[in-house]
């Protein structure tokens, strides 16, 4: 059960990655699996920190090949006896369609409404195929400790309120309260498939996080989103400045540069910014400044910038998000703002 690759131990459920399971866990699983008696194979996950903080899941690629989407779609997840459900995104790698790389599912709000942490077992069961023109997933909610004092504790079929383990760990820490920050970083083992990159460490709260997958979900994309958060040094009224975290910046910005350098442009290149529902744009320059020895990497926005600051009564603590648009002749972002 450790082992990094699919765990076929039925017919009826494969094991994703690394579960470490308890027997009482795993006769839960086969006593759901006796009762629902899935027509295709179910997908057995067990959360780990960065999918239950992030919202994002790595769907394993031979599990997806044969029962997922070949094509970046959205998936309807559902909970059993229930009449909600959520619109999720999945994608994948374009470099990959249908052959080898990440398939990666966005669980956006349905983490924060099913209240899934670290260590809690999901069961995936398609119960569409990827024929059909929506793809419905069915998720069973196995409980690593009881949540009887959350509001709205769940009631779903397969939940073991009440039941722990000793070798599951104690109390469940409880997540940061809204208005509590907690601590980003894009160094986690999946930042390449978040839907989100930050700067190299910023704190947001929960309710932020909450806002910024409602607004993802009214916009059409291709992940990820470069999310800055608004400090003193970007909307002072003199000399304010944006910097992009490196991490995104070499995989997405530092291209560009290599493009203008080989049509013999140097220097600075032009950067086009535009805002959600405006007509009007805002020019600016991109500077790219080299490590030395005393400096880091640095991807700047100077020239520009203040007038879209200024124009668009951007505030400390206020959230941009930056989509890298497509098809476009000169290099351009449209900006989304989640007011603080």
């Amino acid at each position: 059960m450790e082992l990094d690759d699919l765990q076929t131990l039925s017919k009826d459920y494969v094991l994703s990655g690394k579960c470490d399971l308890t027997v009482a866990q795993g006769a839960k699983i086969n006593a759901l699996i006796d009762k629902i008696r899935p027509e295709i194979p179910v997908l057995v996950v067990q959360m780990k920190k960065s999918s239950a903080n992030r919202a994002t899941l790595i769907i394993q690629k031979d599990y997806a090949l044969k029962y997922f989407p070949c094509e970046d779609t959205t998936i309807i997840l559902q909970l059993p006896r229930k009449n909600k459900n959520w619109k999720c995104k999945f994608h994948i790698r374009a470099s990959s369609m249908c052959n080898a790389g990440r398939r990666t599912l966005y669980l956006g709000k349905f983490v924060h409404d099913t209240h899934v942490r670290e260590g809690d077992i999901c069961l995936f069961q398609p119960m569409t195929n990827v024929m059909h023109r929506r793809f419905i997933v069915t998720v069973h909610l196995l409980q690593k400790e009881s949540i009887a004092h959350s509001p709205g504790g769940r009631t779903d079929i397969g939940s073991n309120h009440g039941s722990t383990s000793a070798k599951m760990g104690g109390v469940k820490e409880e997540p940061p309260a809204d208005g509590e920050e907690y601590e980003v970083s894009e160094d986690s083992e999946e930042a390449s498939e978040n839907l989100f990159m930050f700067a190299d460490r910023v704190c947001i709260t929960p309710a932020q996080e909450l806002k910024l997958l409602e607004k993802v979900e009214e916009i059409k994309f291709k992940p990820p989103f470069y999310v800055a958060l608004m400090s003193r040094s970007t909307v002072c009224q003199h000399g304010p400045m944006l910097r992009f975290g490196w991490q995104y910046a070499a995989r997405y910005l530092v291209p560009k540069f290599a493009a203008a350098c080989h049509r013999g442009e140097n220097g600075p290149i032009s950067l086009v910014l535009q805002r959600e529902g405006k007509s009007r744009s805002w020019p600016t320059k991109l500077q790219y400044r080299r490590r030395t020895l005393d400096t880091t990497n640095q991807m700047t926005v100077l020239k520009g910038w203040p007038s879209f600051a200024l124009d668009n009564h951007l505030r400390e603590r206020d959230l941009c998000l930056f989509k890298l648009m497509d098809n476009e002749e000169q290099l351009t972002m449209m900006v989304y703002i989640v007011r603080r």
